[in-house]
């Protein structure tokens, strides 16, 4: 925990009359730090919540967030794991694992996180859409597929299943269905190809090969 920071923030706490000893003050002030982007001193008010109540699995996941968005993805990873002691059946903590997993290339690892958050909130899109990238880059392509159509089937509305669905299919050279599969999402998003101008460049590379 930084000292400096926990003392100011302490001291705005006193000044606002707020019980220092209450976990509760401290998590909330985490959490109005956190939304108003002031990671670093979200991370210390939540660690100080842990403090007085080492049994706040909200606390420990949201002390992931914050370490997760300054790439202390081992120490994140611990904060969610000391969640997940409390609480195992929080399909976000498992999320957010999957994410530290993915992006520290522990692809088997993020695929049983994606896939028990899928579990535990099949309607949590984000999960299955990871799941399904997680998948692809482990090279289940058949699963990979399978997974993000799914995806489009319960909200069409989101672009990045139709992204990553459209990029897998250029990739397996499969380019015909890409291109028929990006018509069919400017029908339901028309401003898609604003969201996604990687794939837009892609495609266009594509044309130039063919």
């Amino acid at each position: 925990m930084d000292t400096k920071i926990f003392n100011d923030l302490t001291e705005e706490l006193e000044n606002m009359e707020q019980d220092t000893r209450s976990a509760e003050v401290w998590y909330a002030l985490g959490g109005d730090l956190y939304n108003a982007g002031h990671i670093a001193e979200a991370e210390t008010a939540f660690r100080q919540a842990i403090n007085l109540d080492p049994g706040d699995a909200q606390a420990w996941c949201d002390l992931g967030a914050t370490l997760f968005l300054q790439n202390k993805f081992d120490e994140a990873e611990s904060a969610f794991k000391g969640s997940l002691e409390h609480n195992d059946e929080d399909s976000d903590v498992w999320y957010n694992l999957g994410c530290i997993y993915n992006v520290t290339d522990r692809l088997d690892d993020a695929g049983i996180a994606f896939r028990r958050a899928t579990e535990l909130n099949p309607e949590n899109v984000d999960a299955w859409v990871n799941l399904g990238v997680v998948l692809s880059n482990a090279g289940d392509v058949e699963g990979a597929e399978k997974i993000l159509r799914r995806s489009i089937e319960m909200r069409p509305e989101h672009f990045v299943g139709w992204l990553n669905l459209i990029a897998l299919l250029y990739r397996e050279g499969r380019s015909k269905e890409a291109g028929e599969l990006h018509q069919k999402v400017l029908e339901i998003i028309p401003n898609f190809d604003d969201f996604a101008d990687n794939i837009k460049e892609y495609v266009e590379n594509i044309d130039d090969i063919n």
